[in-house]
């Protein structure tokens, strides 16, 4: 079974290597049984970005976000662009009745350029600009482990519960500036969330409802970008989301809104700088998890593509999001 596991995840890892950099799949809720385990492969990326929302909710150049708390930033000439690659391999293990965990490690490829320039700007503002220079971060991001309980479920529901954690042992890269405008990693969090899943009496048609949270932990030393050392915390975060899907004759549609909110952040410039995410995402997807309603299958699996459009936000990046999911059973 082992080798069997191995050979599975190199074929699906050589396939989505080759495929069109891609981010966040809808959170699709599934019953396991007692020793099933589930893996989920994500490819992520987020393609080249330069804009942001700012505190009031207008499109700027990326660069007036992170500079938000100097007043000559509008002078500043050039683009700042960020990329983001993430290849996110998660494990589910359901070790007893409805008592599940879960584990997921991302591996990160970050890269940020900058032809930032202010001519007639000062020693100490230059040296800000340069803080904002090229960069690139290439390693293991933060792991997630996951506790979870199938609280309740019948024929037409399914509720489920249960708490996170986010250890700080990602490559932190150079952290400066704050969260979630930092291309650093090492942010810890304790978190818990809340799903509930119903089947209307439609055959294939699903709806979810999932509301979760994190208090950000105190994290090592960072700099903000004038080169102030502080302890750092990024804010604690909120999500709601609301999902549908249909799936029919194993092919799958689905859609969801997603509201993201991040408190200040605590650094000597942390204040004002709350993020708020509106935005909306569309899957399409195929596999033949359909045919358990039929048969038992020797390897369930699914495949889906997504696209994530941003609706409106308050000091937050622009990015739009392509994305690719793959769930296994076994």
């Amino acid at each position: 079974m082992f080798n069997f596991m191995k050979s599975i995840l190199f074929i699906i890892y050589f396939f989505l290597s080759f495929l069109p950099t891609i981010l966040s799949a809808i959170e699709l809720e599934t019953r396991i049984p007692p020793s099933v385990w589930e893996i989920e492969i994500n490819f992520k990326q987020t393609p080249t970005y330069s804009k942001a929302f700012n505190g009031y909710g207008e499109k700027v150049p990326l660069h007036e976000l992170l500079l938000w708390n100097h007043d000559w930033r509008e002078n500043v000439k050039g683009e700042l662009q960020r990329t983001e690659q993430v290849l996110e391999l998660s494990m589910v293990y359901a070790f007893a009745e409805n008592w599940l965990i879960k584990g997921k490690i991302p591996f990160l490829q970050k890269k940020q350029t900058s032809t930032l320039n202010f001519e007639s700007g000062t020693l100490s503002q230059k040296k800000i600009l340069s803080n904002l220079d090229t960069e690139f971060l290439n390693g293991i991001g933060d792991i997630s482990m996951q506790v979870s309980n199938d609280i309740s479920y019948g024929t037409s529901w399914h509720n489920r519960g249960g708490i996170s954690f986010r250890i700080p042992n990602g490559d932190s890269g150079i952290p400066r500036g704050t969260f979630s405008n930092a291309i650093g990693e090492r942010h810890g969090s304790i978190g818990s969330f809340f799903n509930f899943t119903w089947f209307p009496l439609v055959h294939g048609l699903k709806n979810s409802f999932r509301i979760q949270g994190t208090n950000e932990l105190i994290g090592n030393q960072r700099e903000t970008l004038d080169g102030v050392e502080s302890y750092y915390a990024a804010g604690n975060t909120a999500d709601i989301f609301y999902s549908w899907s249909i799936e029919r004759q194993n092919f799958f549609v689905g859609a969801e809104l997603h509201y993201f909110q991040q408190s200040e952040s605590k650094l000597p410039t942390g204040q004002s700088n709350d993020s708020i995410l509106k935005e909306i995402k569309l899957e399409f997807g195929y596999g033949n998890l359909s045919d358990l309603e039929l048969k038992p299958l020797i390897l369930p699996w699914q495949l889906r593509l997504g696209y994530a459009h941003p609706i409106s936000g308050q000091n937050i990046p622009i990015t739009n999001r392509w994305e690719i999911i793959s769930n296994l059973f076994f």
